[in-house]
């Protein structure tokens, strides 16, 4: 039985190809425009941040400690959060989920040693997991427990199961937590495409993730960030609910027919809120096993998918791994603080990865 204290959202922020912020994210999809562009290496559709805002501080650290692109993207979604949240100066614990790691930093490295036959003095630090988190400590001058995870494409939302976890336990008073993904490198494209779930270059002003799209667009990578600032005190939205599941399967993503990780998380996370909520963001990657499994799992959970509000975002921001759960709770809080339509101002966020695994979190407005 989880020990229930109340669970505050103090701040948030983000970065995607949908908007820098999560107010400029709300107004592109409010717009419903087109985000995507072509990686030009391989030709394919990708969701990449084109245009990362002016911000002397973060700029200077990043070229002091030669930050990856991903650590980069971190560092102005956790600054959004952080300023948001009134933490600046204080101490907090730092969680950051991210599937591929410094993925740029990672194929670099490689390929300067295969050239050379030598690696560069910083290229360990440089491209391990832990090294996002340890910017953002240093960053913002925090001693606390700094954590990275990789947990496939739920990676965000296993951090968030973690800080939820601290945080009851009384073993953090505030947590920052959140996902930073940048796998937009030729290597990673291609190993997406050799599964034969990425999606192929549309018309110029449709969509290239097409969620629930019959038949399904497939899979289309993007970039970003999201993180909140959670505490157990103060004003702001509420973590109500969060659960997660796994299931065994013998197929390439682990992902079963009928959901069944995703009905497990979906159960606990509703049990735990207690409210009834028929309403979800999905994680709808835009592949035909990806967003059937998620129907039939909502189906089961909640008697009928025909009964449920489904909203997603990956249209908007492609699908960025690690970052994807944070990106998809962000966009419920924004829908939420638009939008006091919703029973119980409240929304299932659902992210699920590779091998089966899926987390869910139930999240009321403020």
């Amino acid at each position: 039985m989880s020990q229930r204290v109340k669970l505050v959202i103090n701040g948030r922020g983000s970065i995607s190809a949908a908007g820098n912020d999560p107010a400029a994210a709300y107004q592109t999809w409010g717009k419903d425009t087109a985000t995507w562009s072509v990686e030009a290496s391989t030709g394919l559709p990708v969701y990449r941040v084109t245009n990362i805002p002016e911000h002397e501080a973060i700029e200077r650290f990043a070229r002091r400690r030669s930050a990856d692109r991903a650590t980069l993207l971190a560092l102005h979604a956790a600054d959004q959060a952080v300023r948001q949240a009134g933490w600046v100066g204080q101490e907090f614990a730092i969680l950051v989920g991210c599937s591929r790691g410094p993925t740029g930093s990672w194929e670099d490295g490689y390929e300067h040693f295969r050239e050379t036959g030598t690696a560069r003095t910083k290229t360990s630090p440089q491209t391990t997991l832990g090294g996002i988190g340890f910017a953002l400590a240093d960053y913002f001058g925090t001693r606390s427990l700094t954590t990275g995870m990789s947990v496939t494409c739920s990676s965000g939302f296993h951090a968030l199961v973690h800080a939820v976890a601290l945080l009851r336990a009384g073993m953090a008073e505030r947590v920052l937590v959140g996902g930073a993904e940048a796998p937009l490198t030729p290597f990673t494209l291609r190993q997406m495409e050799a599964m034969g779930i990425y999606a192929s270059v549309p018309e110029r002003r449709k969509h290239a993730c097409d969620p629930l799209g019959k038949p399904a667009s497939g899979m289309v990578i993007g970039e970003g960030a999201a993180f909140v600032a959670l505490s157990t005190e103060g004003s702001g939205p509420t973590l109500m609910g969060i659960g997660f599941g796994r299931e065994q399967v013998a197929s390439a993503t682990g992902i079963s027919r009928e959901g069944e990780a995703l009905q497990a998380s979906m159960t606990a996370a509703l049990a735990e809120a207690g409210i009834p909520c028929a309403n979800v963001v999905l994680h709808a990657p835009g592949t035909d096993r990806g967003d059937d499994a998620e129907q039939k799992a909502i189906h089961a959970v909640m008697g009928s998918y025909d009964n449920v509000d489904g909203i997603f975002n990956k249209h908007l921001t492609g699908h960025t791994f690690g970052a994807s759960g944070p990106l998809g709770l962000d966009f419920a809080l924004s829908v939420l603080e638009n939008d006091r339509g919703y029973p119980h101002h409240s929304l299932l966020v659902n992210a699920t990865g590779f091998g089966g695994n899926a987390v869910s979190v139930v999240v009321k407005g403020e």
